[in-house]
Formats: C-alpha cells, sequence, structure tokens
C-alpha cells in the first residue's frame, strides 16, 4: 500500500512510515525535490526486500535501515547517496532475489559500488580461509576507493549494538568482541570519537556484564562530584571570559566505560586515581580577525592564571594535531578538592571534529583534508598487495588504530609522525620501502646508532642503507608500525614464492637424472623424510641449499624402497584403528557451553598462557584448525581478537567442580606498611584449603609497601574466599588479582 500524500510505502499503524519521515526531515541535503524523491525511492525498494521479515527484537527488519540512516545523518552527517546506501545496504544480503546488477539498475553504479563494499562475503572457496577476516579485509580495502562504505558500517554496527538484547548470548559475547577488536578502535581512529564511547561501553556491557555493573555504579556514585567540579571551573571562569568578549561553553566529555576498565586494570589505580575521566572542554566562538591557535592560548592563559596548572601537562594539538584529526590545547589544572583535572580547550570546528572527524570536514579545510588523504594512503600502503593473508592484514591494520604518536623530523626538518614505539626501520618504510629492506643504521641527532634503536619524539633522523643489506625474519621483532609490517612480510612472501619455484626445478632435474618417475604421494613422502610440513617447506630448503642435491638423490632412493617393501605388509599387520572409544570426546558446538572436569584429558584441551584461565573465571574455549582446544579468559585481549576472527570456532566454557588440580594466579597488595604484616598474610595462606604459595614479593618506602603474591588455587572460589580473608588483615588497602 502506498500513501497519497507522502508516495511511501506504509506498514500497520504508519509506526515504520513515521519513522522513515521523521529521518528524512532530518537529512539537510534532502529538502530539494530531486533528492527527497531519490531517498523516498530507496526506502520504497528496501521496504519490499525486506517485506514480512523481523529482527530478533520482534520488529520489522526495515526498522533497522531506517535507523542506520537516521545514524549516518544525524551523527556522521552523511549526504543523499549514502542514506540511500544506508537504506539499502543489507538488501542484497538478506534477498536472494535482488542482485548487485538491480541496485544498479535502479540507482547508479556508485550506489551498487558502496552496497557491494558493505555486503558481507557469505561464500569463501579456499576452505582454509577465515570467513570473518576476509569479510573485515574486503571492509577494509574498500576506505581507498570509498570512506563512506566504512562511516556507513560504522552506523549499522552502532544500531546493531544498541538493539544487541535481542540476540542469544553466545551471538552477543561474538559481536561484542569483533566491535572491541575492529569497529570501535577504527571509529576512534577516524575521530567519531562519541560513536567509539558508545560502541566501547555497548560492548563492554554484552563482554563483561558484571565488571560492567560495577564500574557504572562507582561512576554513579560519583556523579554528583563531577558536576560540582565542572560548576566550579564555570563559575571561576565566567568573569575572566566574558570581560574578555570570548563567546564559549564549557561541557564535559567522559571517557568511556570500557577505556576507563582498562585504565584501571593495567595501571593498577582505583577510579578516583583516574584524573582525566571526565574532561572539561571549553569551546569557544572564534574572532575572525585572530588564529584559533593564538586563541586557544589566549584562554589558557586566562585558565593558568585562575588555577594551578601542572609542570609539564601542556599540550599543543593545535600545531601537530593527532592523525585523526584532533585539535586542542590541553592542561591539566588543579580542582577545588586539590586533584588535578584535564582541560581541553577548542574552537567550534575543532569541536565538532573531536566528536565526528574526518566525517565533519568541509572542503574548504585543505589541511584537514590533506590528514585524512595521508591516513587514507597508510591504508592502501597495507593492502598493496591483494593476496595478503586476511588474518595478517587485520592484525596489522590494528596495530595503529589504538597506538599514540610520536613526531620526528628528516635532515630537511619535515615531520613524520609514527607509532610511539617506532624504531629507525619504522622511519625508513615510512619513507620508502626499499630504504627500509636497504637500511643498516641511522644518525639519530648527528649520532650513530643501529637500525633497532627506538626513536623519541623531536628526534632527527637520517637514514643510513646499503644496497648488500639483507633483511632478516628478526627484523619483523623490532618493528611496531603497520606499514613497516606489511612490507617486511611482503618481501619475506615473496622471497619464499620464488625460493618454492626454484626448488621445484632443481627436484626435478634431479628426478631426471635418476630417471623416476613420481606422483604427488612420492613427493609428500620425499617431504616428511626430511622432516618438512609440506612439499613448500621442502622446495623452500632445497633453494636455500638447507637440503643438497646428493641428499635429494638418496631421499628419492629410500621412499622408493620404503614404499616397494610397504606393499609387501601382509593386510593383517597393518592397524585398523576398529576399537578407539570416542566415547569420551566432548562435541565441540559453538552454541554449547566447553565443559571442563578433571576427569577431562589435558590432551583435550589447553589454558592459554596469556591470561592463565582458573577453573570458575567467565572464559571461551577456542577450537583451532588442528582441532586443539584452547581456553582463554573472557576479557584477556586475545579471548577479544579470536572472537573478532573466529567466533563460530569460540565455545563458552563452564567448569565443573574442581578440588585436586592446582593453577597459578597472581595478587597484587598495597598500604601501610607495619611489623609482622608478611607473617600475617603467610599464616591466613597456609591456614586456606586448595591454596599454595609460589612466590612473595614485597618491597616498603615510605612507609607504603607494595608487591605481588603467586598463588597455586584450585578454583576462582577457593581465591576469592583467600582475598576476602586477607582483606581483613590490618593496613590493606588495596587488593586484588591481576594478569599474571
Amino acid at each position: 500500500m502506498i500513501d497519497k500524500i507522502t508516495n511511501i510505502k506504509i506498514e500497520g499503524k504508519k509506526k515504520v512510515a513515521m519513522a522513515f519521515l521523521e529521518v528524512l526531515d532530518l537529512c539537510p541535503r534532502c529538502k530539494t525535490k530531486n533528492n527527497r524523491a531519490q531517498v523516498i525511492n530507496a526506502y520504497n525498494f528496501a521496504y519490499d526486500a525486506y517485506k514480512g521479515l523481523k529482527r530478533k527484537t520482534g520488529e520489522p527488519f526495515i526498522m533497522h535501515p531506517i535507523e542506520v540512516a537516521r545514524i549516518a545523518i544525524t551523527e556522521i552527517r552523511l549526504g543523499v547517496n549514502s542514506v540511500i546506501c544506508a537504506l539499502l545496504h543489507d538488501v542484497v544480503e538478506d534477498n536472494e532475489e535482488i542482485s548487485l546488477e538491480d541496485i544498479e539498475h535502479k540507482f547508479d553504479s556508485e550506489v551498487a559500488s558502496i552496497v557491494d563494499g558493505l555486503t558481507k562475503i557469505t561464500n569463501v572457496y579456499d576452505g582454509q580461509q577465515n570467513l570473518q577476516a576476509e569479510t573485515f579485509r574486503k571492509l577494509l580495502m574498500t576506505i581507498p576507493k570509498d570512506i563512506r562504505v566504512i562511516l556507513i558500517k560504522l552506523a549499522d554496527r552502532l544500531h546493531n549494538m544498541r538493539t544487541l538484547h535481542g540476540m542469544p548470548e553466545n551471538r552477543q559475547i561474538v559481536k561484542a568482541g569483533e566491535t572491541l577488536f575492529v569497529y570501535a578502535p577504527l571509529a576512534r581512529r577516524l575521530g567519531l570519537n562519541k560513536i567509539g564511547r558508545e560502541l566501547e561501553d555497548l560492548s563492554f556491557k554484552y563482554h563483561l556484564p558484571d565488571d560492567y555493573k560495577r564500574l557504572l555504579q562507582i561512576i554513579k556514585e560519583n556523579e554528583a562530584k563531577r558536576e560540582k567540579n565542572i560548576d566550579n571551573f564555570r563559575e571561576r571562569m565566567k568573569p575572566v571570559l566574558k570581560k574578555s568578549g570570548i563567546k564559549y561553553e564549557i561541557i564535559g566529555i567522559r571517557k568511556s566505560l570500557y577505556a576507563t576498565w582498562v585504565k584501571m586494570r593495567e595501571s593498577q589505580v582505583p577510579f578516583d586515581e583516574i584524573h582525566n575521566f571526565q574532561t572539561m572542554r571549553l569551546i569557544f566562538d572564534p574572532k575572525v580577525r585572530d588564529s584559533e591557535r593564538m586563541q586557544c592560548y589566549r584562554i589558557y592563559t586566562y585558565i593558568t592564571e585562575e588555577f594551578t596548572p601542572r609542570k609539564g601537562s601542556l599540550q599543543d594539538m593545535v600545531q601537530n594535531p593527532k592523525a585523526n584529526g584532533f585539535e586542542a590545547v590541553i592542561v591539566d589544572i588543579m580542582d577545588y578538592e586539590g586533584n588535578w583535572k584535564e582541560v581541553q580547550i577548542l574552537s567550534r570546528r575543532m569541536a565538532d571534529i573531536a566528536e565526528r572527524g574526518y566525517s565533519s570536514e568541509k572542503g574548504d579545510h585543505k589541511e584537514k583534508t590533506s590528514e585524512r588523504e595521508k591516513w587514507i594512503q597508510s591504508i592502501s600502503d597495507q593492502i598493496l598487495i591483494p593476496e595478503n593473508n586476511a588474518l595478517d592484514l587485520l592484525n596489522d591494520f590494528k596495530l595503529n588504530l589504538y597506538t599514540a604518536e610520536i613526531y620526528v623530523f628528516t635532515p630537511k626538518g619535515k615531520i613524520v609522525k609514527l607509532p610511539k614505539g617506532s624504531t629507525v626501520l619504522d622511519f625508513a618504510f615510512h619513507i620508502h620501502s626499499q630504504l627500509g629492506l636497504q637500511c643498516i643504521g641511522a644518525k639519530v641527532n648527528k649520532a650513530l646508532v643501529n637500525r633497532t634503536y627506538v626513536l623519541n619524539s623531536a628526534d632527527q633522523v637520517q637514514i643510513l642503507d646499503s644496497i648488500s643489506a639483507l633483511p632478516e625474519k628478526k627484523w619483523l621483532d623490532h618493528i611496531v608500525s603497520a606499514r613497516a609490517k606489511s612490507s617486511l612480510k611482503n618481501y619475506f612472501k615473496k622471497q619464499t614464492k620464488d625460493n618454492i619455484r626454484l626448488g621445484e626445478i632443481s627436484l626435478k632435474e634431479v628426478q631426471s637424472s635418476l630417471d623416476i618417475d613420481t606422483d604427488q604421494n612420492s613427493i609428500n613422502n620425499l617431504a616428511k623424510y626430511f622432516g618438512c610440513k609440506n612439499k613448500r617447506e621442502l622446495y623452500n630448503k632445497i633453494a636455500k641449499e638447507i637440503i643438497s642435491k646428493d641428499q635429494l638423490a638418496k631421499g628419492f632412493k629410500s621412499i622408493s624402497t620404503s614404499s616397494l617393501f610397504n606393499n609387501f605388509i601382509p593386510s593383517i599387520f597393518k592397524s585398523k584403528n576398529t576399537n578407539i572409544d570416542h566415547s569420551k570426546k566432548q562435541v565441540f558446538s559453538h552454541n554449547k557451553p566447553y565443559i571442563i572436569n578433571e576427569s577431562l584429558e589435558d590432551a583435550d584441551y589447553i589454558l592459554a598462557e596469556c591470561c592463565h584461565p582458573i577453573p570458575g573465571d567467565k572464559a571461551i574455549a577456542y577450537k583451532k584448525p588442528n582441532s586443539l582446544i584452547i581456553v582463554h579468559q573472557i576479557n584477556c585481549a586475545n579471548a577479544i581478537k579470536i572472537y573478532a576472527e573466529e567466533g563460530k570456532s569460540t565455545a563458552k566454557v563452564k567448569w565443573s567442580i574442581h578440588t585436586s588440580t592446582q593453577h597459578l594466579c597472581k595478587i597484587y597488595l598495597k598500604g601501610f606498611d607495619r611489623k609482622n604484616l608478611v607473617l600475617d598474610l603467610t599464616k591466613i595462606i597456609s591456614s586456606q584449603n586448595n591454596v599454595n604459595m609460589k612466590t612473595i614479593n614485597i618491597d616498603s618506602s615510605n612507609g607504603i609497601y607494595e608487591g605481588n603474591m603467586i598463588l597455586f588455587v584450585s578454583s576462582l572460589d577457593a581465591l576469592n574466599s583467600l582475598i576476602s580473608k586477607l582483606k581483613k588483615i590490618p593496613g590493606i588497602k588495596t587488593i586484588e588479582r591481576v594478569k599474571l
């Protein structure tokens, strides 16, 4: 049915149509008759494609693309074609009768291209490829072609996360892991900080619900204090700024709950010590006659005359903006309670970019567009070779999404931005891949250093190179930038490919000289004879002369004799493997928990050494392609990565009662020093069942002690019981389990 007034298709009590009209009215570029007609046409097309389909939440499926279009308009400020693509982004994937050719015919090639970029990969021909990683790879490869694909995808992911409550629990955790690993960092890297914060918080809510609730409660309890801080700052700055004739507003911008939780966990500090959980942002309307940077500094002067600044806290990100376009002058000041608080000083334009990043840029901001182009070019550098493994591409791309930056100089004074921790090699590869491959060292600030030297901000770097230099695989341990890793891996892949071709030629020469006919099975047997995993490794070793032609000849003769002998072995002596009992093996299922009990053989699974899960921890089981099952804590960074890359090969872990097995864990302690403290600690530990101490290390300074204990425990219950008893010891202020 089509409404005669609006010309749009309606359903039921016009709920869907009203939602769409509301979105249409929000679109500033949909006011013209032609643009409005195009968007309505896209809605009607999507309405027919999704007709009868429902989401897990129970609402009509068409509501999802409408809400994605709303986010694209209001939170990313995209144009008409993007709104059309947001409405159509799932039609090819969810309706088998609609093809990309249909989209192109109905709309145009540009719309079809964006929709293609947004469509998931539904089949992968090589069974060894990973479906999720391939889909991410396809998505990342659209960035250099059309940035709108990734912006619409972020809008799509945001609405999916807002409605994640309709999904079963196992899917919630996988989606949250994907979002934390790829989409939230990507939003941040694009400067979409508001969306990035919400994605992180929603992921945190579903991935670690208990930690989320605890932190949320702490934040609510501190809300009044934060508001008082902002009010105090406003009141003290009001007369100064009014007298100066500056038009401004002061708002509070908080960190995401997830980023706060990570900071507390990694730094082992309580919430009260996170000084920049809420940043005070002073946004001013610039005066035309003055540069924005000069006005930022003028306001900085007013602030530091009224408040005490922390020495060394000044950051000028107007002179050197972040790679995502963020600009501000930042300083820490002391509040009315004697605590340090962060203040950001931004113009109205800067504030817009701070929340919406590159999507906020207008065509006349040439400098910022240049920054965006540099970032897009860096993405192009990572995906130059389409044959690159999808997981490698995803991991290399992820490297630079969340890293801090340093600024170094070329010999001619040009500024180069690199990830924090970059070495001379990273700098060389940034200048040119060939320079990186031939790097033998550098002069940093005119002093000679080796190629693994770690650079600092403001270093001036001159690369020294030689055509005789040969890259080594250990170089990969001394580079941090995605560009350097990608270039070096591509070099080794090409080298291996060439070696395989040369090795195969050498093998055929030996085979011809011996007048031996071999099939594929013979080559595989020859690889096993030389201890190689496969024929590619065999060819590589032949090319490198690790296996000589004489050794090859002996190998051929040996496997020929072995095959002949095996043909005469009576079948009665050959193992039939008919009596293997498979009943004890669990069937690994993505939809069912993987049960671990003490009777299960250790060979069936291993506990990951990166996070050391203990019985009772919230954990996931990951089944590798070789069928080995690895168990990770659910909050482990590697678990989040696995959910993003291998979600369908994971299952939740269910622990049975554990009493006899022992597992390592670590406890961090801090408090006021006193006599017999260590004695009290060891007494309680020795009296606790299912707990044994491995090491204790306590250091005391100026009346404060700090230290760690490494323990053997049978389960999380046993550990929690111990911690609750230790908390009662006088002088202990902080006690918690930390990463081993």
